[in-house]
């Protein structure tokens, strides 16, 4: 069934909507069937409604998917579908219509349903709130929780190399096709084959992408049973991301300063529209208790935060 899915992503014009009706055919008529479809252009524009050149386009895709196939194989690669029972509950939920129609996973695919925070914050953090980052996912690994970030520099990299160097897991959610990564220096002595997960919506060959990171926030969302917000400006990725978690009604917890940074200049704006803050023990060590009872609940509802002192 591989193959046919990747002449979908493969095709010119066959876009998340063709796919998702191919897979509602296949649950009805199998996957035989539903394979056989792609090599007859007519019924599939017919039974898919799709244009009669996207289909075409489709069948015509076959010796490129499997040459993806292929490549996928060879690279321990597999392929999750939307409405398989492989396909992770949460993300589906959060996500509904737009959670997405396929996802190329390498690694411990387990991870795909730990509880877990997702992080989000600036390339360019400061210094100090790296530090906060790196103590946030160090509490969440000692704690048995999964941290997921997009593998970007700053935050998101912090996010990742404390929670594998505390012997805990984590979830890289790329923003390119999990063919064109490459595994980073800071986090490849780190990796072992149980405490990682590579995730990518996107087609396996595609080439890494700005425009394609907005999708990435979402899946994070989707995949966290909370966020948390480091370090956010007044507009750009991880901004869009706090304002998404929190009109998904998803738990938002944001990091509190009390003279914010520059690259935090929107952390109050989030707190104020609703975010928990996370402030600081006397140690100066984030306070995540209500984070971790979020987490452990998979509630979406909790809101309410413990006091304590602002990050200096």
């Amino acid at each position: 069934m591989n193959i046919p899915i990747l002449q979908f992503i493969c095709a010119k014009g066959a876009g998340d909507a063709a796919l998702r009706k191919f897979f509602t055919y296949a649950e009805i008529h199998g996957d035989t069937a539903a394979g056989a479809l792609c090599n007859n252009p007519i019924l599939l524009a017919s039974e898919l409604k799709l244009k009669p050149e996207v289909a075409k386009n489709i069948k015509e895709a076959k010796m490129e998917a499997e040459e993806v196939v292929s490549q996928l194989d060879s690279n321990n690669v597999t392929l999750v579908r939307w409405n398989s029972e492989d396909y992770p509950e949460r993300l589906s939920s959060i996500l509904q219509n737009n959670a997405p129609s396929v996802l190329f996973v390498k690694g411990n695919r387990s991870l795909l349903n730990a509880l877990g925070a997702g992080f989000c914050g600036s390339r360019n953090a400061s210094e100090k709130g790296l530090g906060i980052t790196a103590r946030c996912a160090a509490q969440l690994a000692e704690s048995r929780l999964n941290v997921v970030s997009g593998y970007a520099h700053g935050v998101d990299m912090a996010a990742h190399k404390s929670a594998l160097g505390h012997g805990g897991t984590t979830v890289f959610v790329l923003v390119e096709g999990i063919l064109r990564f490459q595994i980073k220096s800071d986090i490849a002595d780190l990796l072992t084959s149980e405490n990682h997960l590579f995730v990518s919506q996107f087609p396996p060959r595609l080439t890494w992408s700005g425009r394609n990171a907005m999708k990435r926030n979402s899946t994070i969302i989707g995949l966290s049973d909370a966020m948390i917000l480091v370090e956010s400006g007044l507009s750009g990725g991880t901004f869009a991301a706090g304002e998404e978690t929190l009109k998904r009604n998803r738990p938002l917890f944001v990091i509190e300063y009390a003279t914010p940074d520059p690259s935090a200049e929107a952390n109050p704006h989030f707190i104020e529209k609703g975010g928990s803050p996370i402030r600081g023990r006397k140690d100066g060590t984030p306070s995540l208790e209500k984070v971790k009872e979020t987490i452990r609940a998979e509630s979406w509802k909790t809101t309410a935060t413990e006091s304590g002192t602002l990050f200096d």
